[in-house]
């Protein structure tokens, strides 16, 4: 059994992303694209105080332990929105390649829709994409938007540091911190993409650094929510 479960961990490690394999090892880990959920803090000073988590973290945290009692994803993600973002995010990881490679004057090595990667027994990350060095080592990841919405897209054209993004879409500046923490990484690009746009605007990306005091805080809060996920799941599962 323990060589079974071995040789099922390798095969799901190289899960395409989108997959059943990849949904599958995602289940009751907290990934990159959601941790948001952990970092909002509850509305009383006084739950606040007593170290309580907010309804959106807590709720966060039994999704992830129904995932793992039924064993089926628990997150919605569709419609006309994911369905654009699908559509045109590879066209843009080839539209960003070629405008790293212009401004370095070089070749760009790009990973395009990596694995899922674990950073511990509860949580991991799927980047967008990773950049590598000349050795096939992960430099930098990318994280990249297609947004349905116009208006995200200039919103996102004002992104041009961490601090930036924090301000204009908070659940990305932690999505782009836990992939650079999971891949072990001190930098990142975030991206926004919109064919519709005049050709100058289409693109837009930026350089983000890791927060070292953002990223401790994210493992400290991660660490906490996987503890109460175990006691959700314990006492669900046990007989009253």
């Amino acid at each position: 059994m323990e060589t079974y479960n071995k040789i099922t961990a390798d095969v799901l490690q190289y899960a395409r992303q989108q997959s059943e394999a990849w949904d599958k090892v995602r289940l009751g880990k907290f990934t990159a694209s959601t941790v948001h959920n952990l970092m909002s803090d509850p509305r009383s000073k006084a739950d606040k105080e007593a170290g309580k988590l907010s309804q959106a973290a807590d709720k966060y945290v039994v999704q992830k332990a129904m995932e793992i009692v039924t064993g089926e994803s628990q997150e919605d993600a569709f419609g006309r929105a994911i369905d654009w973002g699908n559509e045109w995010e590879e066209h843009a990881l080839g539209e960003l390649k070629n405008k790293l490679e212009t401004l370095i004057d070089g070749e760009v090595r790009m990973a395009v829709k990596p694995a899922f990667k674990q950073f511990n027994d509860y949580s991991g990350a799927s980047a967008d994409a990773l950049i590598l060095d000349a050795n096939m080592n992960t430099m930098l990841i990318v994280e990249i938007k297609c947004p349905f919405n116009s208006v995200n897209h200039f919103m996102h054209a004002r992104v041009h540091c961490g601090e930036d993004l924090k301000d204009v879409n908070d659940d990305y500046y932690w999505q782009v911190q836990m992939n650079m923490l999971v891949h072990g990484c001190t930098a990142a690009y975030f991206a926004s993409y919109d064919p519709r746009q005049p050709e100058h605007r289409r693109l837009h990306f930026a350089r983000i650094e890791a927060d070292v005091d953002a990223l401790e805080e994210l493992c400290q809060r991660m660490e906490k929510a996987n503890a109460l996920k175990d006691k959700y799941v314990n006492e669900w599962r046990a007989q009253s």
